[in-house]
């Protein structure tokens, strides 16, 4: 794929939902399962939960990285913070020191779902906030010329997801944070149990979010609710 190739592609994007959907079909056309994109502040603090703006993990696997705190304890969570080039990596070589009974039984459970190797690109956008775009996999390792075009996506998509989220920014959003979390999760084809699973909440407290959030949306149910959300640029 030639880089205008990408850019039209990918300025062809207007919801964030767009964005989700050529993401899963270029991670599927590479041989790769999973794909992330994080938003990396000056804080480096934080869950992956956190810092995630769109991806597809499976949300148990979320939920044990998070529990795990593996985003702060992982060499290529770090070396993504430290360098511009991309962080190619085996799960193997995730932790370097001596690790814990329960992260080790953690690491094998993503091996089983084909967490296996990926790589991370180090981006930034207008605003020069920085982040990254990842993907995953059980294929054997990419090739440079694989590397180069994943790189060039996961710059213009990044670029793109900010400026479809500072264009929402115009118009305030009369939703609550966690009311915005749930749709866009919903809007990920999630279920209610997923969403709690994933945000450690009750599925009683999601449905409520979601509920909320269609009421002052004025909607007639969570999937109205997010197609305005979508059309705002609030998710």
């Amino acid at each position: 794929m030639l880089t205008d190739d990408i850019h039209a592609d990918v300025s062809a994007l207007n919801t964030s939902f767009d964005v989700f959907k050529f993401l899963r079909k270029t991670t599927e056309g590479f041989g790769l399962r999973y794909f992330s994109v994080l938003a990396l502040p000056g804080d480096a603090s934080g869950s992956f939960t956190s810092h995630s703006i769109i991806n597809n993990w499976p949300p148990d696997m979320i939920k044990t990285y998070d529990r795990l705190d593996v985003i702060n304890l992982s060499s290529v969570a770090s070396a993504i913070r430290r360098q511009v080039t991309p962080v190619v990596w085996h799960i193997d070589d995730v932790l370097t020191d001596d690790i814990s009974e329960a992260l080790a039984a953690a690491m094998k459970a993503f091996r089983e779902k084909g967490f296996v190797r990926g790589v991370n690109f180090p981006v930034h956008d207008f605003r020069s906030l920085r982040g990254s775009v990842g993907f995953a996999g059980d294929r054997p390792p990419l090739e440079n010329r694989e590397l180069l075009e994943l790189s060039m996506i996961s710059i213009h998509i990044f670029d793109r997801l900010s400026r479809l989220t500072h264009h929402g920014e115009d118009e305030a959003s009369p939703l609550s944070d966690r009311e915005l979390e749930c749709l866009r999760w919903t809007a990920a084809g999630k279920t209610s149990s997923e969403i709690s699973t994933i945000l450690s909440l009750s599925e009683h407290t999601v449905n409520h979010y979601l509920i909320s959030a269609t009421k002052k949306l004025d909607a007639v149910n969570r999937t109205q609710a997010v197609a305005k959300s979508i059309r705002k640029g609030w998710i």
